[in-house]
């Protein structure tokens, strides 16, 4: 009496917080009777076979989970549905589809605890039924998750027209230049549709909002300065995704993945300048501020070194260097390109080292010198390894005056200067470590100052300051 009470609407008009966040476990309790009937069915057909016949006891008992549970997922999904924002059609489908489902599980049990040897084809009938109802009411639940056209998006034609959807839309071809990056097709609609479109489809607007595409952002939601073209400080969307990750506003919800601190600076500049619904990256801007950040962000900015042929080193000079205390392991099959340890060394390095290290600045690409007793004076020679891409100094004694022997790596991605005595000197050599993509500077001289503004002129640099 209860369950029809609350499916009548009249009591939960205003659901208690109890209740919505009860809601929240329905999709992890509608896993339970899909397992529990699945396994149902297919004991009901192996049991047909006398090789199978001893599983026969076990039919009951497999309804019995299934319905119960299925009865419990009923009501947690209705509690989900108090909190709104769901297509109403597809969730008045799934609602009852999932009670007949529940109801048609324990006849399910009834017929094979009392009547097992007869009522044979209401029992096959009942089976076949929910094995349908099982698989049309998983497909509503996924409706209103993902959208009416997530199951279906990457289907055969044939299969779409059956469907009564119309033909495949080709995918945008990927950027190869950054001269063709459209700013709406190729950065802002594939930020929404991985991060966004989840919670902001046909089937679940969350907000009263459809981030689908430009026309559905521009319209807006149940806040009327969703997107305000020309000033991203007052649209509610920049509000939402740049506020801390644990409040209550915060998007995207739910634990999903949240934008990146570049895709959030990609967004912000888009609606600045007047949030287009099309138009070259290049073209519109004009003062090339983000040209580095979209090569990253599009990944036309990648690093072809690796695409070089190099000579394979001089064994004398790596076995050198392992008599040294140096770790040397190759890094590629089909190419010479090798990685240098010498954290765990029990030697003390030299500088003499770095005259070695040098008769290897083809070959070197990987070089850990993490708690060596690096000197400043070293980092003059290790500057000269152009083809570095990764730099382990953490735990040595340098500073400011050594690092700025690093500026000319224009290969380096990494550069871990955890633990030293740096300062705001990386304010300088960063913006010349131009494919740098990770800086860690954490326990080191440089201050929150410094970090705010290196994220602030480098908004494409992941910077780690703390520990992970």
């Amino acid at each position: 009496m209860g369950l029809i009470l609350l499916l009548n609407g009249g009591i939960l008009d205003n659901p208690p917080d109890i209740v919505l966040f009860l809601g929240r476990f329905h999709p992890v309790v509608v896993h339970l009777p899909i397992g529990f009937l699945i396994m149902a069915i297919l004991l009901q057909v192996a049991a047909r076979w006398p090789k199978y016949k001893p599983l026969t006891i076990y039919i009951p008992l497999a309804w019995l989970m299934g319905a119960v549970s299925a009865l419990i997922a009923v009501i947690f999904g209705y509690f989900l549905s108090l909190s709104g924002d769901y297509d109403e059609d597809i969730l008045f489908w799934h609602q009852w589809a999932g009670i007949v489902l529940m109801l048609m599980s324990f006849g399910c049990y009834f017929i094979n605890k009392k009547w097992n040897n007869s009522l044979s084809v209401p029992k096959w009938a009942l089976v076949f039924l929910v094995g349908f109802l099982l698989m049309f009411t998983g497909h509503l639940g996924g409706n209103l998750t993902h959208g009416s056209t997530y199951l279906l998006q990457y289907a055969p034609n044939p299969v779409r027209y059956m469907a009564g959807l119309p033909s495949k839309v080709e995918p945008r071809k990927k950027v190869a230049v950054l001269d063709s990056a459209d700013v709406f097709l190729d950065l802002v609609l594939p930020m929404m549709q991985s991060k966004c479109v989840g919670c902001h489809n046909e089937g679940k607007k969350k907000g009263g909002l459809l981030l689908t595409s430009y026309a559905m952002m521009m319209r807006g939601g149940e806040s009327e300065n969703t997107i305000v073209p020309g000033d991203a400080l007052k649209s509610e969307l920049v509000r939402r995704i740049t506020l801390p990750m644990e409040h209550d506003d915060f998007m995207p919800s739910e634990g999903k993945l949240p934008l990146t601190d570049q895709e959030v600076v990609l967004i912000k500049w888009w609606i600045k300048i007047g949030a287009p619904s099309n138009g070259f990256v290049t073209q519109l801007d004009t003062e090339k501020a983000l040209t580095s950040l979209v090569s990253n962000y599009l990944g036309l900015d990648k690093n072809n070194l690796f695409n070089k042929k190099v000579p394979p080193p001089d064994q004398a000079v790596v076995d050198s260097l392992i008599n040294r205390g140096f770790v040397i392991n190759p890094l590629m099959k089909d190419n010479y390109f090798i990685d240098a340890n010498y954290s765990l060394s029990e030697y003390t390095l030299e500088a003499s080292d770095m005259d070695i290290l040098l008769k290897l600045k083809e070959q070197l690409v990987w070089l850990n010198l993490g708690n060596s007793k690096v000197k400043d004076a070293y980092l003059e020679k290790i500057g000269l390894l152009q083809n570095l891409v990764k730099l382990d100094l953490k735990g040595n004694e340098i500073s400011d005056a050594g690092i700025k022997h690093l500026s000319k790596l224009e290969n380096l991605e990494s550069l871990n200067l955890y633990g030293t005595k740096i300062s705001k000197g990386v304010l300088e050599l960063v913006p010349q470590l131009t494919r740098l993509k990770k800086i860690y500077l954490w326990q080191t001289q440089v201050t929150s100052e410094n970090i705010a503004e290196l994220k602030k002129e480098n908004p494409g640099l992941t910077v780690i300051y703390e520990r992970e």
